[in-house]
Formats: structure tokens, sequence, C-alpha cells
């Protein structure tokens, strides 16, 4: 028995396959049509072998994904706020025979899954843009993505062969079975957790100090899987979460692991979909700080905190804990929000991430009012070795 909460949907939905019937699909995937996925594609792939995106089984039918893009629920009522689909072009399509299997395969050739009796769809970009990105402009990556992506949809069950074998952060890539396991052995039944894709500063350590005086424990899961080309890469971020846990929080209280998420730039409909991942690796409750999950201004500072308005307690399951923006006080000599301090604007430090990398760039560290001088002194080290 465990305390924690249930998984979103009740159950872990685990679509990894091993043993005997792996092997079987095996030898099926190589006689029958095959389609080659990207990054972001094996991430999901990745997701699905986990139970990550429980209670999904696969990529979504037609029914399933017009209820996402239209209402944010699966068509049983789930919530469920990002399609997560697979698209084929033109040609890819003509290769494929309806009621057929389809064999999914790595870059590098590899058989990493088999999607079963897929159904193909066609779907329209410009009213996923706009409902789930909010968007038509393909300035947003998301837009971009679906607007350069094939004209068909293709979902079904899928059956994981073997996820992407990964070289970095191997001690960090924890399933949800996993992290659940760790909870239970450390006895915490109330877990927050905290996504960021950014290096973590001293606003994101005040969220996390806030959130162990009102929990058990702590699960701080940096997204790993593609992200913008220039956005911090994932290796530095790492080794800033690793600074931080060693010299200012209670390593009894947290656990570091990686999230294989590609990054969809969503904004609102992101968060919940942030959270909703974490509620699969066990998490009660969920930090949504400002413009979570944003991208340029596309979103306003707070519109991913007020869309969890619309679902209820019941039906979404994980808390979200929502934050006003961080900074340091210079009057008040510490960490604060506008809640806490009554001091100008004036006597705030709060630097913007373009700030922070012009400063980088001329060799300067952030102020220790930003950021921790362990931190400092990675970004420092990473833009230092940049040509």
């Amino acid at each position: 028995m465990t305390d924690l909460i249930p998984p979103h949907g009740g159950r872990l939905v685990e679509r990894q396959v091993l043993g005997a019937e792996r092997e079987v699909l095996l030898h099926e995937a190589r006689h029958l049509p095959s389609l080659t996925l990207d990054e972001w594609e094996l991430s999901d792939i990745e997701l699905l072998a986990s139970g990550a995106l429980s209670p999904l089984e696969g990529f979504l039918g037609e029914a399933d994904y017009d209820s996402v893009v239209d209402r944010m629920r699966l068509v049983d009522g789930t919530v469920w706020p990002i399609p997560i689909t697979l698209s084929l072009t033109e040609e890819e399509a003509d290769l494929w025979k309806a009621g057929q299997d389809l064999a999914l395969k790595a870059p590098g050739g590899e058989w990493v899954a088999v999607l079963h009796q897929p159904q193909l769809y066609p779907y329209n970009p410009l009213v996923e843009a706009k409902l789930v990105y909010g968007t038509t402009d393909v300035s947003h990556p998301g837009v971009a993505r679906l607007k350069a992506q094939g004209p068909y949809y293709v979902g079904g069950k899928v059956s994981v062969l073997q996820v992407v074998q990964h070289e970095d952060f191997l001690p960090y890539r924890l399933t949800p079975a996993q992290t659940r396991q760790e909870f239970t052995r450390r006895g915490w039944r109330q877990v927050v957790g905290f996504q960021t894709r950014n290096p973590i500063h001293r606003a994101h350590e005040y969220l996390l100090r806030c959130a162990l005086e009102i929990s058990d424990g702590l699960l701080i899961h940096p997204l790993v899987g593609k992200t913008k080309g220039d956005d911090i890469p994932a290796d530095v971020r790492m080794r800033c979460y690793e600074a931080l846990i060693e010299g200012y929080l209670p390593r009894d209280r947290v656990v570091l692991a990686a999230n294989p998420a590609s990054m969809r730039y969503a904004g609102p409909r992101e968060a919940v979909f942030h959270a909703v991942i974490r509620q699969n690796y066990g998490c009660s409750h969920f930090i949504v700080g400002r413009d979570h999950a944003g991208v340029g201004k596309f979103y306003g500072p707070f519109d991913a905190q007020r869309i969890f308005q619309q679902f209820s307690r019941e039906e979404l399951g994980l808390t979200p804990l929502c934050f006003d923006n961080a900074f340091f006080c210079q009057v008040c000599q510490g960490m604060a929000t506008v809640k806490t301090c009554p001091h100008p604007v004036s006597e705030r430090v709060s630097l913007s991430g373009t700030a922070v990398r012009e400063m980088l760039a001329q060799g300067k560290a952030p102020p220790p009012e930003f950021t921790r001088p362990e931190i400092a002194d990675v970004l420092k080290e990473t833009y230092a070795s940049c040509p």
C-alpha cells in the first residue's frame, strides 16, 4: 500500500513490452511498413513506455484528438491539455495500408515501437495552433513545427520495444515507478514537483524553500528533452541543480530526476501538461510560476496559473501551487514577492534571461542576490568555453 497520489486516470499505464512478447513484436516489425521518428516523437515514445503519459496508451485517435484540442479532455472526460500525436506526410500515408500495423524506428534504424491498428485522419494545423498555442504565428516554435509536419495524424496503441539509449544523466533518468518507489521508501506522502528549463536561480530557490515548508519532500524535475536552440543546454542546467542541492538544500528531502519530455512552449496548456506528468511521477503538488512554459510575448505572466481554475480538484487530482515573481529586496535583505514586500521596484534585484546572458558573455558573474556563487561559476565556465 502507498499513500502517494494515484497516477492521472487512476493507474500507471506503462507501454514497454519485455521478454517473449517483445521478441515476437520485434520479428513482426521487420515485415511491417515503417516510419522514422524525430527527436520530439522519440521522447513521447519514452514517456509512453514509462507511464509518464498515463492514462494514454499511445498516440491520439481522431475522436480523442478533437476532444483534447477543443476542450482539453479525452473523450471519456479525463483532463488532457496537449494532443500527443504522430504525423505522416502524403508519401508516408501512401505506403501504409488501412488495418496494417506500423513499425516505428529511430533515426539510426533501431526498432522502437509497433503502432497497433493505426487510425489515419487529417487535421487542421491552424485550428490546432490557435486552440493549443493560442496563436497561428510561425515565430512560435510550436506553431512552426505544426506547419512543417505532414497533413495526417495516425493514432493507436503502441507497444514500445525499446527506448532511446541515453548516455547522459544516467543516475537521474528515473521512471514514474522508480520515483514513486523512492518517495514511498522515504515515507513521503505530500510531494511537490518543480519544472524548469532554465538554470536555477535565487527566485527558483525561494519557491523551493516555500514548497519544502508545506510538504514531505521535493522532486526537482528539469526537462532534458528537445528545447529551442538558444535555451541553456541540459547538461549545464543539471550541474546548476546539483550545486544548489549540494550546498543549500536538505538532500534527504529532495530528489533530482530528469524529465525526458520535449518542450512545446504551449504556455497555459503546457503548465497543465507538466502537472499531469508530475502526478504520474508521484507528485501531489506542482509549482506554477510566472509565465510557465511561455515563449516570447505570446502569453500573459499569469495565464498559466489561471488555466487551473477551469478544472476541479477531483478531476485534476494534483494541487497547483501558484507563486508570484520572486526577487531580492535590498531593503528587506532577502527574497520576497509583491505579496510580502512593500518596497518600490527600484529596490528589487531581478534580472532578465537576456541580461544574465549578456553579463556571462562579458565574463561577469550575476550578482549573489540573483544566483548562488557556485551556480554563477558553472554558468561563467560554460560561457567562457563558447567560441
